[in-house]
């Protein structure tokens, strides 16, 4: 099945309001977007999915940032993966709710080029090369159509230069075994992340016995009486790296980083792009 039919699958999921407001919302989007699209397309790699969560785009952005240190990193202002960029990337990373106001910013800084967590379905970066994420799952509802998810559009806008990488097969992620107790430890799991059953799973893949599985919405902050059990408690807390950034957590919660693994496929589309853009 192609990209553009696991897209027009997943639209048909949607129906009755949620599916108006999807259709709506996603056409409004790319006219006003469309109005700021520049003349000479910014120096920009753009990483992206059409799928909401659980595509390790910023797992992928970090991996670019690395390899390419004189790249700057632009991302949205979240509250969790933009602070984990900065603090893996001091100096080089630049937030705005507008691609092109953070590119600014990164080019006021002396920037030539940089790398852009997100932006797949933006018009206003059409003329970008990009890197996609195909994740093999569809939308699990309605909520992924909506115009603050994945599927904004009826097919992938056409760009200048586009790889696609498979997640699963070109890229996938794994747990940083230091950062785990032993195997057979029971413990609890909590996150706020779009995709909570993909950590609890990679727990489970890692050995662990996972007793107690909390999950939240994406970027919310953990409430108090969760933060007072797992002060509390014995049993270790695992969280993810990204919440560990949203804010203070008591010394029972473990901080568990995933590394990024890539095919020599991956490796190969990531420098095809990369040698697009200036410097």
């Amino acid at each position: 099945m192609t990209l553009h039919s696991r897209i027009e699958e997943g639209i048909s999921q949607a129906s009755g309001w949620a599916g108006t407001i999807w259709l709506s919302g996603s056409a409004l989007h790319r006219a006003w977007r469309s109005i700021r699209t520049p003349d000479i397309p910014p120096p920009l790699l753009v990483v992206g999915s059409l799928r909401a969560g659980g595509s390790l785009k910023t797992d992928l952005v970090a991996w670019i940032a690395e390899r390419y240190p004189n790249l700057a990193v632009l991302v949205h202002p979240t509250g969790d993966e933009d602070r984990m960029l900065e603090a893996r990337f001091p100096g080089r990373v630049f937030c705005h709710r507008d691609w092109l106001e953070a590119w600014n910013r990164a080019e006021r800084a002396g920037f030539v080029a940089c790398v852009c967590d997100g932006g797949l379905q933006d018009p206003a970066l059409d003329g970008c090369p990009a890197l996609g994420l195909v994740h093999p799952e569809g939308p699990r509802d309605a909520r992924d159509l909506l115009p603050f998810g994945a599927y904004r559009a009826l097919e992938p806008f056409a760009r200048i230069q586009e790889r696609e990488m498979a997640v699963g097969i070109d890229l996938w992620g794994r747990l940083d075994p230091d950062k785990l107790p032993p195997p057979g430890t029971g413990v609890c799991a909590a996150c706020a992340v779009a995709r909570s059953e993909i950590f609890f799973r990679e727990l489970e893949d890692a050995g662990l016995q996972v007793l107690e599985k909390v999950a939240f919405a994406d970027h919310a902050r953990f409430p108090g009486w969760l933060l007072r059990r797992m002060e509390a408690g014995s049993t270790p807390w695992m969280v993810t790296e990204k919440d560990s950034f949203r804010q203070k957590l008591p010394q029972q919660a473990r901080t568990v980083r995933r590394s990024l693994v890539l095919s020599l496929r991956a490796v190969e589309a990531v420098e095809e792009m990369a040698s697009l853009l200036p410097g």
